[in-house]
């Protein structure tokens, strides 16, 4: 499992998880664990699907199966370009109740699929930030401005507790757990400003690409040349950085990445 979160504002973690996931080797599941309410499903497709099964629902229904056969239930996939999908929360607090550590650790051994988690913003003691402990690899998502990289500085010592990593890193570590991926970059900050201001290592960037982005979030339908657009190539770059990543942080007896094959859930 890969979880993706941010520390402050709007700076894309929908739209990172959705391109990425839709580029991923093997199944992947864009699953939305954002505790202010979960709108991945609205935004890819466009309030045409109800969200008739989500993780709450999940949770409920593994308690008298199991994690897998609950999975085939509720994972949908919207839209044809979608990749697949579990829903989100209904409402703000839904996600207190769920004891999360199990439930994330079994996301993290799924067998035949990838979870790609949308944690939303990062609060302090939220059950869901168990999701971010049991992840292979943690991402942070953040916008090059001063105010997105200044709130990612502040808050990346709070994850690093969280992690059980060191509140500073002072030297590159290239298999460590937690990383950065700009939006926008340049805006005004470049990635290597960002990387030093935060201490943490920057493994890749997504454009701001309005149009490619509607797709993911505003219900917007793919034109001929989406898989050619800025968004959906930098998305594949960063799959090859994330998976590489996540690879060499598994034990050689769990990899993140295997040759691609019909997975468990379809």
């Amino acid at each position: 499992m890969i979880s993706f979160v941010s520390a402050k504002g709007s700076p894309g973690v929908t739209t990172t998880v959705m391109a990425v996931a839709s580029r991923w080797p093997r199944t992947a599941i864009a699953t939305d664990l954002d505790p202010q309410g979960g709108d991945i499903l609205a935004g890819v497709g466009g309030g045409n699907v109800p969200a008739a099964h989500g993780v709450v629902d999940l949770v409920v229904d593994a308690r008298r199966t199991d994690l897998l056969s609950a999975m085939h239930h509720h994972v949908t996939r919207p839209a044809a370009h979608s990749p697949l999908v579990l829903a989100g929360f209904g409402a703000p607090g839904q996600a207190t109740g769920i004891a999360w550590e199990p439930v994330t650790r079994q996301f993290t051994d799924l067998p035949g699929a990838d979870v790609l988690a949308d944690c939303g913003r990062f609060v302090v003691g939220h059950p869901v930030v168990a999701a971010l402990r049991n992840s292979d690899l943690a991402v942070v998502v953040l916008g090059s401005s001063l105010r997105s990289v200044r709130a990612t500085a502040r808050t990346l010592p709070l994850i690093r507790k969280e992690l059980g990593l060191p509140s500073q890193r002072h030297t590159p570590r290239p298999s460590e757990r937690l990383v950065l991926v700009v939006t926008a970059p340049g805006r005004p900050y470049d990635l290597s400003e960002i990387a030093r201001a935060c201490e943490a290592d920057v493994v890749g960037s997504l454009p701001g690409d309005p149009g490619a982005a509607q797709v993911w979030i505003d219900g917007g339908q793919p034109g001929r040349g989406f898989r050619r657009s800025a968004l959906q190539r930098s998305a594949l770059d960063l799959v090859f950085e994330l998976a590489e990543r996540a690879t060499a942080l598994r034990s050689a007896d769990g990899p993140v990445i295997a040759p691609r094959h019909d997975g468990v859930i379809s």
